[in-house]
Parts: C-alpha cells; structure tokens; sequence
C-alpha cells in the first residue's frame, strides 16, 4: 500500500506538468484499480471507481476507462447503490446483487469477450477528510452466485474503506476542473 500512495503522490505532484490532466487522472485511477485487484483477488473490469462530478450532482466513471464516457449517475438516482452509499456515507455488502434493486446498464457494456452479471459487491464512500469524493466498487462476477466466488465480509468492506480513503485525496488532486 505505501509503494502505491508513493507512486500517487508522485503523480499527482507533476498534475500542473500534464498537457492533458484527463490522461493523468485516468491513469492513476488504473492504479488503483490494479492494487485493488491484488487486494480483493479480482479482475480490473470487477472495480469500479465513480467520482462527483464538478457540478456536484452526478457521480461518473474514473474506472474501467470504457465507461468514462458513458455518461453518469444522478445524484437523485435512488436505487442506485453507489448513490445511497456516498449518500450515506457508509460502505456495505450485497452478496446478491441480481436481487437489489440497481442501476445495471453500466452492466451490459462488455469489458471483456462477454459480458457477465455482478453477482456479489462491496460498495464504499471514497472520503477525503470525511467529505466524500466518489464511491468504489468490488464486484465478484458470473453467472450465478456460487460462480461469483465466496462472499464479500464485514471484514472485506472495512478493507475497502480505509483502501478508498488513502487514495482518495489523490483522485481528488487530480481530477480535471471539467470531470
């Protein structure tokens, strides 16, 4: 964890060096997203990283780099479960994801050779001095829930957080004026 906060501050120290500051805040979210796929034992398009839009109304996709442009989530969107969570302010697990009620369209677009249903997720408030900045998502993939691999743990959610709230100030940092 502390190579990774190391590279991140890096690159977010060179962030006024960086014709393009899009480019650079994509990239270190592929960062993230890596060192969460070594920490969960998932595959990069099983993480998700959205972030408040400028205007604050929205949440959009910094991660998996084919969704950025796909549009975003209103913030009034209430059966969206990353809306709730950065609403609330509080992580939490779904080892059922087919059964709550959801914003699945993100779902659909293929990541890989074919697209398959998030079965289990782990959901947390990306927080930067307790205000948020985004939310995460770890998602188990398959066909069916057993498929999917073990269960998401309290233990799995509060991992996430305090993985989330290190990167957070980063993403912040380096987000272009107009994401």
């Amino acid at each position: 964890m502390q190579e990774l906060l190391l590279i991140l501050k890096a690159m977010a120290a060179k962030r006024d060096q960086f014709p393009d500051r899009r480019e650079l805040f994509l990239d270190l979210a592929e960062r993230v997203v890596k060192h969460a796929c070594g920490v969960f034992g998932c595959r990069a398009d099983e993480v998700a990283l959205l972030v408040l839009t400028a205007d604050k109304r929205h949440l959009r996709f910094a991660a998996p780099r084919k969704l950025t442009d796909l549009g975003t989530i209103p913030l009034t969107k209430r059966d969206s479960i990353a809306v709730n969570v950065f609403t609330r302010r509080a992580g939490e697990a779904h080892n059922n994801v087919p059964l709550v009620r959801h914003v699945a369209f993100f779902e659909s677009v293929k990541l890989r050779e074919r697209a398959l249903p998030i079965q289990k997720m782990v959901t947390v408030p990306m927080l930067d001095g307790g205000e948020p900045v985004g939310v995460a998502q770890v998602s188990r993939k398959g066909e069916n829930p057993g498929e999917a691999g073990p269960d998401f743990t309290p233990a799995d959610v509060r991992k996430a957080e305090q993985l989330f709230a290190a990167v957070a100030p980063f993403l912040r940092a380096t987000q272009p004026d107009k994401y």
